[in-house]
C-alpha cells in the first residue's frame, strides 16, 4: 500500500515488487491504481490469493462523495502470469449497514470441506467496537453473500477496531492474526499504540466461531511491527509464510520523510505451532544473506575484529550466550549509547532499549520493550539493516523488531559476553532502480 507522490497519507496505491526466493527482490512499479468509482480515494489493504494461472487480489476500495462520506466497497484485481493486473468493475461486496464507515482489509481462503472461498474483512460496529465480518461464496468473482460476524469465545473487546485479520489453518489447528486499535497496555505486551496479535485454537464455521485455546499474545515484541499478513503459498505445508509493515499507524519516523519515503517491509518469516506454541523464524533462505565473518568472540577472546573497527550498516549477529548475561550495544558513539539487547540471566529477562540512539521517534509509547524467557537464553539471531533491526529469540520463540536511525558518528559495536558471539556481512537483495509505473521499467 503506497502512495507514489510523497511520504505523506495520500491517495493509496498498490506498488508490485517481485521475486522467485523470497530474498532477492525487483521493482516492477505501480500494481493497482484507483480511480474509479468504489476506489476514487483509494486502494486500501487486502490481500493475494493464488489459483491456477491467476493471483487474485481482493481489496478494499475507498470511495468518497462530495461531501466526504466514505463508502467502502470490497473489490478484487486479477493479475495473469506476465504480471498485468485488471481491475474488476463489479465490486466483491458493497458497504454493510451492520456498520460505520469503518470495514476493510479482505483476506482472502478457500476452505475444501465446504468447497466455499471466504474473505475476513475487518469493521467497526455502531458501538464503535471492532469485531470481524465474514463473507462467502462458491465463485471467486462473484456470488458473494455476508455469512455473519465471527465471534471469538472468550474475547467480547478487542478495542475500537480491527485492521488486517487473517485466519490461517496450520496444520490440525487454526491461528486468527489481527490488529485491534485501541488496547490498553498489560503488562509487557500491547505498548505500542497499535499491536499485531494472535490467537491460536479451532475454528466452528457452522456457527462462525473461533474457539481459542490460550490466551491472545502480541505476534512481535519489539517497537515497530503492524499489519501482519500470511501468504497464498503450498511450499510449506502445515506452516505460515508472514509479511508485515516495519511501522505502526499514525507514527512518525522523520529520518525517512525527510529522505522521500516511509515504511519498510520485515523479511518475511516462517511460522509453525509446536507444542501448542507459535514459532516464527526467519525463511532457510536467509542463510544466504549471511556473507563475510567479520568479528567473532568467545569467552570474552577475541580473534576476528571489524576491519575498519565500525558496525556494517547491514549485518547478520549471532550471540549464543547459553543462559549467561549478555549486553550488546549496537551503533554506539560514546559510553551507554547506541541500541542496547540485554539479558540478565537471575531474573531471565532480555530487554531492548533504544534510548541511547540520537535519532529519537514515537518516545511517548515508551523506549524499552522486554521479554521474560521462562527456559533461559540461548541464542539471538539479529538481521541488522540500515535503519531496522529484527531479533530472532531462541530459535522462534520471539521476535522483536525495531526501526533505528544511525548516524554517521554512531558505528560503534560494544559487547559483554561468556558465549559466542559471530557477526557476518548482509548481502544486498535489491538492485534495481524505483519505478514509479510499470512501462518505465526498462526506459
Amino acid at each position: 500500500q503506497w502512495f507514489p507522490y510523497g511520504p505523506v497519507h495520500g491517495l493509496k496505491h498498490w506498488y508490485h515488487v517481485s521475486s522467485d526466493d523470497l530474498l532477492h527482490w525487483e521493482n516492477e512499479g505501480a500494481g493497482i491504481i484507483p480511480g474509479d468509482y468504489a476506489d476514487n480515494k483509494g486502494a486500501f489493504s487486502g490481500s493475494g490469493f493464488a489459483e491456477g494461472d491467476t493471483l487474485y487480489l481482493p481489496y478494499t476500495g475507498n470511495r468518497r462523495d462530495e461531501n466526504w462520506v466514505r463508502y467502502p466497497y470490497q473489490l478484487l484485481a486479477m493479475m495473469d502470469e506476465e504480471g498485468n493486473i485488471i481491475k474488476q468493475k463489479e465490486p466483491l461486496a458493497a458497504p454493510l449497514e451492520e456498520y460505520t464507515e469503518h470495514q476493510r482489509d479482505p483476506k482472502l481462503f478457500y476452505r475444501k470441506e465446504d468447497g466455499y472461498y471466504y474473505f475476513l474483512i475487518g469493521v467497526q460496529n455502531h458501538d464503535k467496537k471492532g469485531k470481524f465480518a465474514l463473507f462467502r461464496s462458491k465463485e471467486i468473482q462473484t456470488g458473494w453473500e455476508f455469512a455473519g460476524e465471527l465471534k471469538i469465545r472468550g474475547y467480547e473487546d478487542l478495542g475500537y477496531m480491527v485492521e488486517c485479520p487473517d485466519l490461517e489453518r496450520a496444520g490440525d489447528k487454526w491461528v486468527l492474526l489481527f490488529s485491534p486499535q485501541g488496547l490498553e497496555p498489560k503488562g509487557d505486551e500491547f505498548n505500542n499504540l497499535y499491536n499485531n496479535v494472535y490467537l491460536i485454537g479451532d475454528m466452528d464455521f457452522d456457527n462462525l466461531e473461533f474457539i481459542p485455546e490460550g490466551e491472545m499474545k502480541e505476534l512481535d515484541r519489539g517497537f515497530d511491527f503492524y499489519a501482519a499478513q500470511c501468504a497464498s503459498q503450498d511450499k510449506w505445508p502445515d506452516k505460515l509464510v508472514l509479511g508485515a509493515w516495519m511501522g505502526v499507524s499514525d507514527y512518525t519516523y522523520p529520518p525517512t520523510a525527510e529522505e522521500g519515503y516511509f515504511g519498510l517491509q520485515i523479511m518475511p518469516r516462517l511460522l509453525s505451532i509446536e507444542n501448542g506454541e507459535l514459532k516464527q523464524r526467519p525463511l532457510p533462505v536467509m542463510e544466504e544473506i549471511k556473507k563475510d565473518k567479520v568479528f567473532h568472540t568467545l569467552h570474552n577472546e577475541t580473534d576476528i575484529l571489524f576491519p575498519d573497527g565500525k558496525l556494517p550498516q547491514a549485518c547478520v549477529i549471532e550471540a549464543k550466550p547459553e543462559d549467561k548475561d549478555l549486553l550488546l550495544r549496537l551503533y554506539t558513539d560514546k559510553e551507554d549509547s547506541g541500541f542496547l539487547i540485554k539479558y540478565d540471566a537471575e531474573t531471565k529477562y532480555l530487554v531492548i532499549d533504544k534510548s541511547g540512539l540520537f535519532h529519537q521517534t514515537n518516545t511517548e509509547y515508551g523506549t524499552q520493550r522486554r521479554v521474560h524467557l521462562e527456559n533461559g537464553l540461548q541464542e539471538l539471531e539479529i538481521f541488522v539493516d540500515r535503519s531496522s533491526i529484527e531479533i530472532f529469540v531462541n530459535d522462534g520463540e520471539y521476535v522483536l523488531t525495531a526501526r533505528i536511525f544511525p548516524t554517521e558518528s554512531e558505528t560503534g559495536f560494544v559487547y559483554e559476553t561468556e558465549g559466542e558471539i559471530t557477526v557476518f556481512t548482509a548481502e544486498t537483495t535489491v538492485r534495481d532502480d524505483f519505478v514509479i509505473f510499470p512501462w518505465q521499467k526498462n526506459q
